[in-house]
């Protein structure tokens, strides 16, 4: 299915989380490149006054689904990319949520780090298989931390 025939059948709330995340993706991922992690969270706070919104009763799982549908569409958008997507997503729809990292030691691959984000004791955008084995190093509740 085209991506215009997809964003046609969204609902115009859908449509524009989408767009939205698109470019929120697009900017935490140039800003990691960029600038060091602490300046990406700075960025993100600042941009708490915007006048984007999430509306609070948009499902979690929408917000999940926008941040995996703009991540396919930018190159190189890791976990620490969609975990601050997702987290800041659900702070504008006035959820709380925990960003993660990780790291782990394999022998196979090396080390390894991993964020994901958790809201009420579920993992979002990581099944719990995929962090098995990650020692928390990080966990932040909020773009304050």
């Amino acid at each position: 299915m085209s991506v215009l025939r997809t964003l046609r059948r969204l609902t115009p709330t859908e449509r524009g989380l989408v767009l939205c995340t698109l470019l929120l993706v697009g900017a935490i991922r140039l800003a990691l490149w960029v600038v060091p992690f602490r300046r990406v969270r700075q960025f993100m706070r600042a941009c708490e006054r915007a006048p984007f919104r999430v509306p609070a009763e948009m499902p979690v799982s929408r917000l999940v689904w926008a941040v995996r549908a703009a991540s396919r569409r930018i190159p190189m958008a890791s976990c620490l990319t969609q975990s601050l997507a997702l987290q800041f997503l659900m702070i504008r729809a006035g959820r709380s949520s925990q960003l993660h990292i990780g790291v782990k030691k394999d022998p196979q691959t090396g080390f390894q780090a991993h964020a994901w984000v958790e809201h009420g004791g579920c993992t979002l955008l990581s099944t719990p298989s995929e962090i098995v084995g990650y020692s928390p190093i990080l966990a932040l509740e909020d773009l304050s931390a």
